[in-house]
């Protein structure tokens, strides 16, 4: 535990010791100030409306800059050797280098708690939508950095992690999407073969049936509840297992690496 909390407190100092964190800040700030601004224009802004509407398209940009030098950057210059033949586990050095980009993401969130005074300051309220929006932000976004973490230690080049991690979300982001297509498709080669004699309730069931098997995996989806400040216990084990596949994952890789160090 100790050996964690030291490579969990190195790891997010790195963060800041570098311009990495700094950026992430600015552009967070920047994107969200931008679209609280916005909203002013036309209505009460609602800061937990903000946050899960621009969620994707902030997280493709942010997610895969936090993680991209996880294990990259040690793998490029050599230091993943000295790391890798530490007394560490290779869990500890993955939940260490996990839970210091999981605290650059809370650093991250908590900076828009600016906007939520705000409203209060001028006759707003902190409902359980606003606390949800919050919840259901960084549990999403804690599960993109599971991801970015796992492409991280596939690669020792930073690009090609981010470009991985920021291809993933950008496929979670239009998911919908292509399951609504392929439901069209599913639904009109049914249609045309239709060997059973199915009717056109049954072909449009089908139809609904792969669309909805599609959209399963998608991560936003599961954020409906929590912006109408509804909590469901679903949803958060969907995160907590996601989550948990990429790192054992992330782990198994860095096991394999470990051995052939040895």
């Amino acid at each position: 535990m100790q050996r964690m909390k030291a490579i969990t407190k190195r790891e997010f100092q790195s963060y800041f010791k570098s311009p990495i964190g700094y950026i992430v800040l600015a552009l967070f700030m920047l994107i969200t100030s931008f679209i609280f601004v916005s909203d002013l224009q036309y209505k009460y802004a609602d800061v937990g409306t903000i946050l899960l509407s621009v969620q994707s398209i902030l997280f493709m940009i942010v997610i895969p800059m936090i993680t991209m030098r996880s294990f990259s950057e040690e793998r490029k210059n050599g230091s993943e050797v000295l790391l890798l033949t530490s007394p560490a586990s290779v869990f500890e050095i993955v939940m260490g280098k996990y839970l210091a980009s999981l605290f650059v993401l809370l650093v991250m969130t908590s900076t828009s708690l600016v906007f939520v005074l705000f409203t209060l300051a001028f006759g707003g309220t902190l409902d359980a939508k606003v606390v949800g929006a919050y919840i259901g932000f960084i549990c999403i976004g804690a599960a993109y950095l599971s991801i970015g973490l796992f492409a991280s230690s596939l690669t020792e080049n930073q690009v090609i992690s981010a470009i991985i991690t920021f291809a993933t979300i950008f496929v979670f982001m239009i998911i919908d999407g292509i399951a609504s297509i392929m439901g069209s498709v599913a639904s009109t080669f049914v249609s045309k073969i239709n060997f059973f004699g199915l009717t056109d309730l049954q072909i449009d069931g089908v139809s609904k049936a792969v669309t909805a098997f599609l959209k399963w995996p998608n991560p936003s989806a599961r954020l409906n509840n929590f912006s109408r400040g509804i909590f469901e216990i679903a949803p958060l084990l969907f995160f907590v297992s996601l989550i948990a596949v990429f790192l054992f994952l992330t782990i198994r890789v860095i096991e394999k690496r470990r051995w052939t160090q040895k």
